[in-house]
């Protein structure tokens, strides 16, 4: 089995290897992690929290110019990942352009002295938002930094939608919801257009009405338009074409009465050449259109009378459709155009009631099936809230927090004017239905709840939500926890407590996790110790692998300090012994 798949084989994703340069005390190191549980141990101030910044860093953090170490210009941070496309950091990686091929994920970040700043996701440069999206999807850290989904409020519906194993339902009704913001979006936008039509209505009803009385004449244009130059030029006309009958036919000595001339002398000519009596018809066609010709100019002539108000009546209906013609588009085109624009636009106006019946009846069917479906989710998560509740206290108390009182508070979506009813009550839904939901608790005795945000122990954050991620194990989809500082104020039984239920998590999750305490740090599958030495008169943080005779120094150390006798170190090695047969080793 190869290198990738021997770690990756249990989990989707897990975090493999860390690489940091010019970080703080960090000159440069690379460090390993494997499935399971990795356990960091280190004298204080030796750099352990260092590590879990740097990877904050190449989560997405806010840029920290600040960490740049003495001497370098900027520090580099570099994160390898193993995966599986199973896992919804595939398809956000798709999305964003990130091309993948080996199951590995490498972000890289460089932040320099001035402030700037470049992201990377497996060699594409991407911005720091979305290098933070993705981080959102690989690590949860709790402790001194800000990748802690718990504390946010947002987040906790889905918390108890995941407990109580109805993101099925949730689903189903966060999907009506956006067909029923669609059908209301489509209402709205119809009324809208009745609004606009009801407006333009009747200016469309005279305007097609104009054209639809002007058709006759606009189809005859062209004819109407010759009539009035004919009349107009009467004179003109009826001049011109008595000259013309006279020239041809009509005057002394007319063009025709030349030609019956020359007819004789043709006929004459053919009698000795028979070429000549042929063309002698050609030459007696042409006397005969000629004759034609006369007699149509003679009748045209005659035609031509004054018609005064034929003529007005043909000026003022020219300009009529002119001014059609100029205020519908400049041409008889343009007119036909509009015309079907108005028939269209009026059509539309008298079948919007209908489609705006038709969208109302379906809003209001899809309204009554999201409200059955909120109704049904707000039930259900009710009564998971209460199972919560009680696996969440017993489960704190079992880690030195015996007077926790847990609690889902609901916070209802009421409004008069809201479109869900359940039960006599108006809601105003979300996707997530028409309740918010927030986590509040009490760590002490006699103290009221107050929301989960507001805890300030660092300790006790990290141990509620070490329960939270044991109770909600098996549908979490965020692979790798980081636990900082969750040994705060424990000892002893608790503390053995605590590693066990990071043992019991880590079967199904990657855990990394600083502790001071050797009932902890005895469930590692994987050992790293945090050191500080001093090279060429400097600072500098180093991390190694422990082995297995170092791992027994290391919690002697933890047992007993610096000078360390032989009795911590039996115990040491005892511990480790007990931890090897605990069932979830």
């Amino acid at each position: 089995m190869g290198y990738l798949a021997i770690y990756a084989t249990a989990f989707q994703v897990m975090l493999r290897e860390l690489h940091i340069k010019d970080y703080a005390l960090i000159d440069e190191i690379r460090v390993e992690f494997s499935s399971g549980l990795n356990i960091i141990t280190g004298e204080t101030g030796a750099g352990k929290s260092i590590l879990i910044g740097s990877l904050g860093q190449v989560l997405g953090e806010r840029a920290a110019t600040e960490f740049i170490r003495t001497g370098a210009d900027r520090y580099v941070v570099e994160a390898l990942f193993l995966f599986d496309r199973a896992h919804p950091v595939f398809a956000a990686l798709k999305q964003l352009g990130v091309e993948i091929e080996s199951g590995e994920l490498i972000l890289r970040r460089e932040v320099s002295r001035e402030g700037y700043g470049r992201c990377y996701a497996n060699d594409t440069q991407v911005t720091a938002r979305a290098l933070k999206s993705i981080g959102d999807l690989l690590v949860d850290i709790h402790g001194p930094h800000s990748h802690q989904s718990l504390l946010k409020v947002e987040k906790h519906i889905d918390f108890l939608d995941s407990f109580g194993q109805i993101e099925d339902l949730v689903g189903q009704m966060e999907r009506e919801y956006r067909r029923l913001t669609a059908l209301r979006d489509k209402l709205e936008e119809l009324k809208q257009k009745r609004t606009a039509a009801e407006e333009k209505r009747e200016l469309y009803r005279f305007q097609l009405k104009e054209i639809t009385d002007a058709s006759p004449d606009l189809k005859n244009l062209e004819q109407l338009e010759q009539q009035y130059t004919v009349l107009e030029n009467r004179e003109r006309l009826a001049e011109d074409v008595i000259q013309l009958y006279n020239l041809l036919y009509g005057g002394e000595d007319s063009v025709v009465e030349r030609l019956g001339r020359g007819a004789h002398w043709l006929r004459d000519a053919a009698r000795f050449d028979q070429l000549l009596a042929e063309k002698s018809k050609a030459y007696d066609s042409l006397i005969y259109e000629l004759e034609d010709l006369s007699s149509f100019l003679r009748d045209y002539g005659e035609r031509l009378s004054d018609d005064p108000q034929r003529l007005e009546e043909l000026r003022n209906k020219l300009a009529a459709l002119d001014q059609i013609k100029r205020k519908y588009g400049g041409n008889v085109e343009k007119v036909w155009e509009r015309k079907e624009f108005l028939e269209r636009e009026l059509a539309f106006s008298e079948d919007i009631d209908h489609q705006i019946e038709e969208v109302e009846e379906a809003v209001l069917k899809l309204r009554e099936e999201f409200s059955r479906r909120c109704a049904s989710v707000s039930r259900r998560r009710r009564t998971v809230a209460s199972r919560l509740a009680v696996q969440v206290e017993s489960s704190l108390r079992q880690l030195g927090i015996p007077n926790a009182q847990f609690e889902v508070r609901f916070f209802d979506r009421e409004d008069p004017k809201g479109e869900v009813e359940i039960e006599d009550r108006r809601y105003n839904p979300g996707p997530k239905g028409i309740e918010e939901v927030e986590f509040f608790i009490s760590t002490n005795a006699g103290e009221e709840r107050k929301p989960l945000a507001k805890i300030v122990s660092l300790g006790e954050i990290s141990r509620i939500m070490l329960s939270l991620k044991s109770i909600l194990a098996e549908v979490d989809a965020i692979p790798t926890l980081i636990f900082d500082e969750i040994d705060v104020g424990i000892s002893g039984r608790i503390a053995e407590a605590v590693g066990r239920k990071m043992k019991q998590l880590s079967t199904t999750h990657q855990i990394i996790s600083i502790t001071h305490l050797p009932q902890i740090a005895k469930m590692a599958d994987r050992h790293l110790s945090v050191f500080k030495e001093v090279r060429e008169g400097r600072s500098t943080t180093r991390a190694v692998c422990l082995t297995e005779e170092e791992r027994v120094e290391e919690l002697a150390r933890l047992l007993e300090g610096e000078m360390i006798s032989q009795t911590a170190l039996r115990h040491a090695k005892e511990m480790l012994q007990e931890a090897e047969r605990s069932p979830h080793s």
